[in-house]
């Protein structure tokens, strides 16, 4: 192979590399729907389709650069929980580790019950430029 093409096949790998690296929180994302399609609400202000013990609830959070539009969800020890994850703006993750539950894409969900009382930590799981650190909350079962 001459010296040129591996050149060019170089700087191609290099060019393709930056932007996949790029594309986390600092990028636009067009898959927005715009909207919450759950019903009621939480005492935390969260979308749900239940409030009871023992219930069920489904939760959509809203992820853009550089946070989540609700730094607490509160939940009901006993709960069945979905979240849904919907990236506003940029491309991001939301993992709460002491549930195991580990979203990496835009309008993905996970579902657990909620059986551990008291705060548990959530964050972005997707590096996602220079605010990352900045995207965190909590988990509370009551």
């Amino acid at each position: 192979m001459n010296k040129r093409i591996r050149t060019g096949l170089l700087t191609a790998v290099l060019l393709f590399a930056a932007a996949l690296a790029l594309s986390g929180c600092g990028g636009k994302n067009n898959d927005n729907n715009g909207g919450n399609t759950n019903t009621g609400t939480n005492n935390g202000g969260n979308a749900n389709t239940g409030a009871s013990s023992g219930g069920e609830q489904t939760i959509t959070v809203k992820a853009s650069n550089f946070k989540f539009d609700q730094p607490e969800i509160h939940v009901k020890q006993g709960d069945k929980v979905t979240i849904k994850l919907v990236d506003e703006e940029g491309l991001h993750g939301f993992a709460i580790p002491d549930y195991d539950v580990d979203i990496k894409e835009n309008e993905g969900t996970a579902t657990f019950t909620a059986d551990k009382a008291g705060e548990h930590p959530y964050h972005c799981s997707i590096v996602c430029g220079s605010g990352h650190a900045n995207m965190v909350g909590k988990l509370i079962v009551d």
